[in-house]
């Protein structure tokens, strides 16, 4: 037992390293020490952990699943062997997160920045990307992501949903008359967001599973704080999640344009890939950020 849980400690130190020179050093054992212990947890599980050259340590699809076990399996060795008053800092290590740029700095940051003062033994590492992340890959522990999610290997929960506005700055209204179809639309200027990976425009929903494809646009951009911005400046109508403009449009910064044809809200899904047993890290930043979110 005491061989293994060894062996398990120093796959996982080698796991975050990719360098087993380097485990080695940070253990303050022999590189030689830790290729016996991968090659004997190999030889035990018939599974390669790591492809290895003299060049180069990359960890396998198989040792990346079994990385999630043992660090659950390490969790609780650690709590079970330790005195009950410090179960608080058993919650210490780090926990990777991401989150869409925009959402993630105007509505998660300020969560996390709160959970961070209550809990300062967890480390958050926060990764911001409009690109959805494959999170095992990645090494991320949790996700949020706003629309419809399809990877069935992931937990999912979602804390609430997302309406989405058509609207215009005051200025612009001044000028022009608001539409009175969606069709209209495609005769008036937009401001629209363009999607990275194939150069177009990201598609506008309406009710009833009715799509607007932009064809033309006065102002585009790549980033929803920009999108929301052009419209802020009378540049045109622009469709954009509650997040960015419900306090624009309480403040008669912006009008809302065709209410009647908004579309269904989307799901925010808050998610990680801990199919087994959660890290208690883990687990508390999870379910911390899922209460703020179904408040807000």
């Amino acid at each position: 037992m005491q061989n293994r849980q060894e062996a398990l400690r120093i796959f996982c130190a080698a796991a975050e390293e990719m360098n087993f020179k380097h485990t080695a050093t940070r253990l303050g054992i022999s590189p030689q020490k830790v290729t016996r212990a991968i090659k004997e947890l190999e030889s035990v599980l018939g599974e390669q952990l790591f492809h290895r050259n003299t060049r180069s340590v990359r960890i396998t699809d198989f040792g990346l699943g079994f990385l999630e076990q043992a660090k659950t399996a390490m969790d609780q060795l650690n709590r079970l062997f330790q005195p009950q008053g410090k179960a608080a800092e058993d919650l210490g290590g780090v926990v990777r997160l991401t989150a869409p740029h925009t959402y993630g700095s105007e509505v998660v940051m300020p969560i996390l920045a709160e959970f961070a003062r209550q809990y300062p033994a967890i480390t958050i590492e926060f990764h911001l990307s409009n690109i959805h992340s494959d999170l095992v890959e990645e090494r991320i522990d949790i996700g949020i992501r706003i629309g419809f999610l399809h990877d069935q290997t992931c937990i999912v929960r979602q804390p609430r949903t997302m309406p989405f506005h058509l609207v215009a700055s005051p200025t612009l209204l001044d000028r022009l008359p608001p539409p009175e179809q969606v069709d209209q639309l495609a005769h008036l200027p937009i401001v629209a967001l363009v999607n990275r990976k194939t150069g177009r425009y990201w598609p506008w929903e309406f009710s009833q599973k009715r799509y607007l494809y932009p064809k033309s646009a006065a102002f585009v951009t790549d980033t929803p704080d920009i999108e929301r911005k052009a419209v802020l400046a009378g540049l045109g109508f622009g469709q954009l999640a509650g997040y960015l403009v419900e306090k624009h449009l309480a403040a008669g910064e912006l009008v809302a344009v065709l209410p009647g044809d908004a579309p269904p809200p989307w799901p925010v899904n808050l998610y990680h890939t801990h199919q087994h047993a959660c890290p208690a890290r883990v687990r508390v930043v999870f379910d911390y950020l899922f209460n703020q979110l179904s408040q807000g």
